[in-house]
């Protein structure tokens, strides 16, 4: 897309046209110094093509760069980064007179508290600008607690101020779950697939998709790391009737992939669980790369040979209904692959487990690897608390509970096995890389 885009491309803007004194702030003291100088003068330009509609005129790309005044190939560096830090969403259009028209749609930038509440845009802003002054923003922009102590709170309470009815307020209910539904910001997962040229071509076979089956393609490219024309490739041979029938492409490219597992090697990194400092080691740096290129049912595959077993068809299929979701990219996925083999050493994928990992990360906003790591180490800290305290608990409760029920474990949780041995996992980790060796020479 990038190599298609030219001074005379017309553009599009989306978003809020001005930002409270708080997000500017934040702008200037808290993302600059991670995204630079050029990502935050493209943003304040695009900032500034809104109007009070919430949207913008269409535009040429050649004003834009006049403005900014970076040239064409840094401007695409600098929307890079904005994307990337979530700032920026761009989506495309092919139209038929005008070519390829861009929108872009602006996020608003964290507010200061929620920015430090965040572990991993604190973790890039101090390694640009380092501890000390880290500590100067912190102090900064830290909420001010008003000193109360020998002091009488006399304020009212909001009964004492405003007459409020129940019975009318529970009689509009509905009209204001309504308008709460209405300034919930859509969440749009950005595809990776390009639709239009893959629909293009299944019309030139004469084969139709039905809308609802696009969702199950896409999460079969996400999974698999096939690309539209091989895709198509599948899809012609799985159609009857100019119909793509989609359970026979789903078996041909798991059958086909399948041997190729064999023929050709992944490795890759193991997660290191004993490292809890504040930074990202070697092994997660590479942990993090690798859950960024490898598709997901090649990151399973691997870490099964590894450990000597396979990846089941079930395991297959569960990978598949949660890249269906759009709930992660495929690196979160990996690195949750990972921590359910690796770090929880399960044999195999429990639906149950996966599913209730899913939800609590998907709660939390999770969307990169690394956000994900951070998680993790997090979670496992408390897991020792918790079970020191429960270990405590059940020792002074035997002495005076009497008889209780007790569910079975396979209702419970998946069945625990042993975490994996410090000089197994370095074994692994000799293996991987002889691996990773074997897949940058190919």
């Amino acid at each position: 897309m990038t190599s298609e885009l030219r001074p005379t491309t017309i553009y599009s803007v989306y978003g809020s046209p001005l930002l409270d004194e708080s997000r500017q702030q934040a702008l200037l003291f808290l993302y600059q110094p991670i995204i630079g100088a050029e990502a935050l003068s493209l943003y304040l330009n695009l900032s500034s093509d809104i109007t009070v509609e919430g949207k913008s005129p269409e535009l040429m790309h050649a004003d834009l760069l006049a403005a900014i005044d970076n040239g064409l190939a840094a401007m695409l560096k600098a929307r890079e980064k904005l994307e990337g830090i979530g700032l920026l969403n761009t989506f495309q259009k092919e139209d038929n007179e005008l070519g390829m028209t861009l929108f872009y749609q602006l996020i608003p930038p964290l507010m200061p508290i929620d920015f430090f509440q965040d572990a991993l845009m604190c973790y890039l802003l101090m390694e640009k600008i380092g501890e000390r002054r880290f500590q100067r923003l912190v102090e900064r922009f830290r909420p001010k607690v008003v000193p109360t102590e020998g002091l009488t709170n006399i304020t009212k309470r909001f009964r004492d101020s405003y007459r409020f009815e129940e019975t009318r307020f529970a009689a509009n209910t509905e009209l204001f779950d309504d308008t709460h539904d209405k300034f919930i910001q859509p969440k749009v997962a950005a595809s990776t697939f390009d639709w239009t040229f893959f629909n293009q071509q299944l019309e030139k076979f004469s084969l139709t998709l039905e809308e609802e089956d696009q969702k199950k393609i896409e999460a079969l490219h996400q999974m698999y790391g096939i690309d539209e024309m091989e895709m198509l490739d599948f899809a012609v041979k799985s159609s009857e009737r100019n119909q793509i029938q989609l359970t026979f492409l789903r078996n041909l490219i798991v059958k086909s992939k399948q041997i190729k597992s064999v023929d050709g090697e992944t490795e890759v990194q193991l997660a290191d669980n004993r490292n809890l400092s504040g930074e990202f080691s070697k092994a997660e740096q590479e942990i993090i790369r690798q859950s960024e290129r490898i598709p997901p049912i090649k990151y399973l595959q691997a870490i099964k040979k590894q450990k000597g077993g396979y990846e089941t068809n079930q395991e297959i299929r569960l990978i598949e209904d949660l890249l269906s979701r759009h709930l992660f990219p495929n690196s979160v996925v990996n690195i949750l692959i990972n921590y359910i083999l690796v770090i929880q050493n399960q044999a195999v994928i429990n639906q149950n487990y996966l599913n209730a990992i899913a939800n609590d990360w998907a709660q939390r906003k999770i969307q990169r690897p690394e956000e994900a790591i951070v998680h993790v180490r997090q979670a496992d800290q408390k897991l020792v608390k918790k079970k020191t305290t429960n270990r405590r608990n059940n020792a002074a409760g035997r002495k005076t509970q009497g008889r209780k029920e007790i569910l079975p474990s396979h209702i419970k949780e998946p069945p625990k096995e042993k975490k994996i041995s410090p000089e197994k996992e370095a074994e692994l980790n000799r293996k991987l890389a002889e691996y990773l060796n074997k897949e940058g020479e190919s």
